[in-house]
Order: C-alpha cells, then sequence, then structure tokens
C-alpha cells in the first residue's frame, strides 16, 4: 500500500490542517480590526534644515579659460561643411580600368577613387556614383550627371572618360 493511501486513512493530517487554516484566518482578522482601528499615526519630526555652506567664489583676476577646438589639421566636427558651388565640370570619381565587349554590348570595369579599391562592372544606362551611363564605346565610356546650378536650376552635363592605352615596355 502507497504512504498516500496510509495517509488518508488516518484523521490526524485532516485535522492538521483544518487548525492551520483557521489560524491562518483569525490572524487576517486580527490583522485587518488592527489597521482598521488602530490610532492614527503621528508624522514624523522633522529635522531642522541643516545650514547653508558657503562655497568660495572665484577671485576677479582668476576667469575660467575658454576651451577652443585645436584641429590639428582635421576638419572641426562642430562646424557645416562647405558645400562647393556646382561651377565648371562635374567631377565623376570612378576610374575606367577596363572595356569588355559581349556578345551585345560592351561592359565597363571602373574603379572608385574615392574609396580606393571598390571596383564595378557596368553597362549602358546603369547609375553609379550619381551619374548614369549613357554610352559605352570599344574605348570610352560617356556619363551623364545631374546638377543644379546656384540659382537651383537643373543641369545635364556629360563627363567622358577614356581608357588608357598599355605601355610597352
Amino acid at each position: 500500500m502507497s504512504l498516500l493511501k496510509r495517509a488518508r486513512k488516518f484523521p490526524a493530517p485532516r485535522i492538521l490542517i483544518g487548525v492551520l487554516g483557521a489560524i491562518v484566518v483569525v490572524a487576517l482578522a486580527v490583522f485587518t480590526a488592527w489597521r482598521v482601528f488602530a490610532p492614527p499615526a503621528s508624522p514624523p519630526a522633522i529635522a531642522p534644515p541643516a545650514p547653508a555652506v558657503a562655497v568660495p567664489a572665484l577671485p576677479p583676476e582668476q576667469k575660467p579659460i575658454p576651451v577652443v577646438y585645436q584641429s590639428r589639421g582635421r576638419r572641426d566636427p562642430f562646424r557645416q561643411p562647405r558645400v562647393e558651388a556646382t561651377a565648371g565640370e562635374p567631377a565623376v570619381n570612378l576610374k575606367l580600368t577596363g572595356i569588355v565587349r559581349g556578345p551585345r554590348s560592351y561592359y565597363a570595369l571602373v574603379e572608385s577613387e574615392s574609396p580606393p579599391g571598390l571596383g564595378y562592372v557596368i553597362r549602358e544606362n546603369d547609375v553609379v556614383d550619381s551619374a548614369r551611363v549613357l554610352k559605352i564605346t570599344k574605348d570610352n565610356v560617356i556619363f551623364e550627371v545631374k546638377t543644379k546650378s546656384a540659382q537651383g536650376k537643373p543641369i545635364v552635363r556629360y563627363v567622358q572618360k577614356q581608357i588608357r592605352p598599355v605601355e610597352s615596355r
């Protein structure tokens, strides 16, 4: 016979659980009555304020040193970068490294100059570095760059990049 079945036969555990339940109910009733009928607690005594501490002021001849940014050749991060006017020829920061003839058209191999080493394989109507590839021939690539004038009018300019001939040794 299992231990649980033996415990059910004896009335002692049932009586013990009933007594514990009655003690809990009586304790809750006493606690509730004490909270309802207890006199209100007096507010805690307020300590007198501490005397103010005098902070010595700087003598008039000592003024704080102004903080000045020392760039040491770097750009000042607290100033807006200057926007250059779009006068003259627009810049396409690409270097033409090769042209490949495909079955139907030409493909150009270009390399970025701003982050060096980043290369692209482009074809006509692709957009690279904010310039659209207008035409690719066997020795050059023509880019179409849309900019704005100083007055805000749109300007379309064309930039031609030629492939350098291979120098013989």
